[in-house]
C-alpha cells in the first residue's frame, strides 16, 4: 500500500485492518520524507520516494508468493510504475493524478527558486478525512518532483498489462475525473474495472462511501485469487 503525496500510511489503517482480517499479508509503506516534516520532504524527490517502494515491494516478494501493489494518489503513479518493472499480481488505483484539475502547478516549476513552501488551507471542520496525517504545507521542489514522475507513468501506461481496479471519486477537486477513464483506456491488461463514487473526494479511502469501496476492492482481489488459485476461500494467499 502506497500513500499519497505528503500523506502517511494511516491512509490505509481501515482498509489494512479489513484485508488483514480475510487473511492477507499486508504492508503499508512510509515514503521518504513523509510522516515527519516538510523540512525533511523537501530533500527528497521521487526517485527516493519510487527507491523505497522497489525495496518494499521485493522484501515482500520475497515470502509472498504473489503481492498486489495498492496506490493512493501519488501512490497509484508509483504502483503503476513498479506494476511495469515488476511481477504485481494486480493492481488498486485511486484517485491517480494523469490530469490535475489545477493548472497551477506548472508555476512550481519557477516558484521552486524562490519559495521553499505553500501553505494548504485550513479546513473549517475537522473530518475522517485527516486521519490521512497529511502535511499542512507543500514542499513546492516536491511538486516539481512530482510532476516529473507524473509526465513519465504515462509514457508507462501502454506497459501496464497487470490486471488493474481503478477508483475514483466524482466530487475529487485535485484529480480531474478524466484521469480514472484514461488510465481504463491506455492500460494494457486483459483484466480491468473502473469504478467511480459519486459522494467520495479525493481522499476516497476515508470518506462518505468507503465502506463500498473497501468492499469492491476486497472483491477485485479475490477475483485475482480465484484466477491465480482457483479457489473462492478467503484464506491466506501467500
Amino acid at each position: 500500500m502506497i500513500h499519497g503525496f505528503t500523506g502517511s500510511p494511516s491512509e490505509f489503517r481501515r482498509i489494512g485492518y479489513i484485508l488483514r482480517d480475510e487473511g492477507y499479508t499486508i504492508h503499508a509503506v512510509k515514503l521518504p520524507g513523509h510522516g515527519t516534516s516538510p523540512e525533511e520532504m523537501i530533500r527528497t524527490g521521487w526517485t527516493d520516494w519510487y527507491g523505497h517502494v522497489l525495496e518494499s515491494y521485493d522484501e515482500l516478494a520475497a515470502i509472498c508468493k504473489s503481492v498486489v501493489v495498492m496506490g493512493h494518489s501519488m501512490g497509484g503513479l508509483l504502483a503503476l510504475k513498479l506494476a511495469v518493472e515488476r511481477r504485481a499480481a494486480g493492481v488498486v488505483s485511486l484517485a491517480t493524478p494523469i490530469i490535475l484539475t489545477s493548472r497551477k502547478l506548472a508555476l512550481a516549476i519557477l516558484l521552486q527558486y524562490f519559495i521553499k513552501f505553500v501553505a494548504k488551507k485550513p479546513k473549517q471542520v475537522s473530518t475522517l478525512l485527516d486521519e490521512s496525517c497529511a502535511y499542512t504545507k507543500t514542499p513546492i521542489r516536491c511538486v516539481v518532483s512530482l510532476l516529473k514522475l507524473l509526465k513519465q507513468v504515462k509514457r508507462l501506461l501502454p506497459e501496464v498489462e497487470a490486471p488493474i481496479w481503478i477508483g475514483q471519486g466524482s466530487k475529487d477537486v485535485v484529480v480531474h475525473q478524466e484521469s480514472a477513464a484514461f488510465l481504463h483506456k491506455r492500460t494494457s491488461s486483459q483484466m480491468k474495472e473502473l469504478r467511480y463514487y459519486p459522494e467520495s473526494s479525493h481522499g476516497l479511502l476515508l470518506d462518505q462511501e468507503r465502506e463500498l469501496i473497501y468492499a469492491d476492492i476486497t472483491a477485485f482481489i479475490l477475483s485475482l485469487k480465484v484466477a491465480y488459485y482457483g479457489v473462492k476461500e478467503t484464506s491466506t494467499a501467500h
